[in-house]
């Protein structure tokens, strides 16, 4: 019986070096006979024509979600050896003036700069940031600078 079932559905087994048809290609609007025939101007008009739709379709129509892809990434403050507890606050309060004494000495963009301010804003509350900027500028903070 076991025969005769195998003669009735045959099997084939699939080998590694058998071809497998290749999937059919859909016709595209322009073909590459169709692009070799236009001028430059029109290459470069079909250029800035894909590149916008791209760019609308990644940034959505008003370009509010390309803000999400430009935003730099947040990093945390790294270990500091002076701060061993697990209580940041002093180690959030010395990032913070550090930040402002790199400004006041080296000027905003300097890298040692951002990276104290990636570290207070990282580790500090937003309302301990507020009270003491606002105690900046009134020129009544308790720091030199």
């Amino acid at each position: 019986m076991g025969n005769n079932l195998s003669q009735a559905l045959p099997l084939r087994i699939a080998r590694a070096d058998d071809e497998e048809p290749t999937p059919a290609i859909p016709e595209t609007s322009l073909s590459s006979v169709q692009l070799e025939s236009l001028s430059d101007e029109e290459v470069e008009e079909l250029k800035t024509e894909i590149i916008e739709e791209v760019v609308t379709k990644v940034a959505g129509e008003d370009g509010t979600r390309l803000a999400d892809f430009l935003e730099p990434e947040s990093l945390t403050a790294p270990y500091d050896p002076r701060f061993p507890n697990r209580n940041q606050a002093r180690h959030c309060f010395v990032r913070f003036n550090e930040y402002h004494k790199c400004v006041f000495e080296r000027g905003e963009d300097h890298p040692r700069c951002t990276f104290y301010q990636r570290s207070y804003l990282s580790m500090c509350p937003s309302d301990w940031l507020e009270n003491w900027n606002e105690l900046r500028e009134k020129g009544l903070w308790t720091g030199k600078y």
